[in-house]
């Protein structure tokens, strides 16, 4: 399951008060009521709210969260021209942090902090934009990463005028290019630019390849069937992926129910149970 975390949501952005989500172990508290030495002492995650014109305020917050490894995101909003951030954040004397994260809007911020309260921050996507032909997405831990269009197959199908054309799932599940129908989520930008992951990735899903194919048998044996009476798949397929080849195809799946006397759903929810009661899962 996924750690599940305590978050201190400190606003020093009143007009956004009513905009965080609340939820289990979140608190929403003005900033007036944390006292900088309490998030030393304190095991929560803190995320900050601020106009860029009121970093001074947030300063010394700031710095105590960010020493004691405990600030996960300064929210600031964008209430001053683009040119005069770098001197707000001198003024405060604070230095512009890897997750600091600039809005305009509570949308951003609100995704994060949901994912943060279902410890899914390292799987959802907070933020994307493009570059030329690069792809930049922002995790919803405020981790960034950098991808071509070239790099992620069904991406570099898309012509060039399309690129920007995305938005993105209300809890930030993934990228949806509507006039293609095009998903793409964090773990194949992942996939696609970190070797460590993409190895794995591929040794996680032969494992589970290995799982369904020896509950694809356990099935079909419950049910007196040979490889050989499935209509429409030789038995040589039918071996194929009892040894692990791979999940099939939707065609497959539905001459495989069929020769079970299900339908797809049904048999899914079968071989779902079979997993659960193979030995040593």
């Amino acid at each position: 399951m996924p750690a599940v975390h305590e978050l201190t949501v400190v606003m020093g952005d009143p007009g956004f008060a009513g905009s965080v989500p609340r939820g289990p172990r979140t608190s929403v508290l003005p900033l007036e009521a944390i006292e900088p030495i309490d998030v030393k002492r304190s095991g929560s995650h803190y995320f900050v709210f601020t106009p860029a014109s009121g970093l001074e305020i947030v300063a010394q917050l700031v710095h105590a969260a960010n020493s004691a490894h405990r600030l996960r995101a300064l929210f600031v909003r964008a209430d001053v021209e683009c040119t005069w951030f770098l001197t707000m954040f001198e003024r405060a004397n604070l230095r512009t942090l890897r997750n600091t994260l600039v809005h305009t809007d509570p949308v951003v911020p609100q995704r994060v902090i949901r994912a943060w309260q279902v410890g899914a921050q390292d799987r959802l996507i907070a933020d994307a934009t493009v570059s030329d032909d690069r792809l930049l997405v922002r995790s919803c831990a405020l981790e960034s990463f950098d991808v071509s269009f070239s790099d992620i197959p069904a991406l570099a199908r898309l012509p060039e005028s399309e690129r920007a054309e995305f938005v993105i799932d209300e809890d930030g599940s993934y990228l949806h290019w509507e006039a293609s129908d095009t998903h793409v989520g964090l773990e194949t930008i992942r996939f696609a630019i970190d070797p460590a992951f993409r190895e794995t990735a591929l040794l996680s899903k032969l494992a589970f390849d290995q799982r369904f194919g020896r509950a694809v048998r356990a099935v079909r044996a419950e049910h007196g069937l040979r490889q050989s009476d499935v209509p429409g798949l030789s038995a040589r397929q039918v071996s194929r992926i009892e040894a692990g080849s791979g999940t099939p195809r939707p065609a497959t799946l539905r001459k495989m129910a069929a020769a079970h006397s299900m339908d797809v759903s049904e048999y899914l929810d079968r071989i779902a149970e079979a997993i659960a009661e193979l030995p040593g899962e």
